[in-house]
């Protein structure tokens, strides 16, 4: 495990970065107390999300009030003067 000042962080994040990329572990100390701990992202497969289970697409919409196109055109016309 590596050891980075906050001064090193900020002056030479690349090499730090380096350090990290390549597996490495840094401590970032600030006036000798560690303040955070820099770790690589381990890389995990993403899970699969089945969007037909989910909420917006279970959901009951047979009371829901379906718009026309007509009154959409009619509430916009409307609402168009008024701004």
């Amino acid at each position: 495990m590596k050891i980075a000042t906050v001064r090193d962080l900020r002056n030479r994040y690349t090499s730090v970065l380096s350090w990290v990329s390549a597996g490495e572990d840094v401590l970032i100390t600030q006036r000798g107390t560690i303040i955070a701990k820099l770790s690589p992202v381990s890389h995990q497969s993403a899970d699969a999300v089945d969007w037909a289970s989910s909420p917006e697409v279970v959901r009951d919409r047979s009371g829901e009030h379906i718009v026309s196109s007509e009154f959409a055109a009619e509430i916009l016309a409307e609402a168009s003067g008024k701004w």
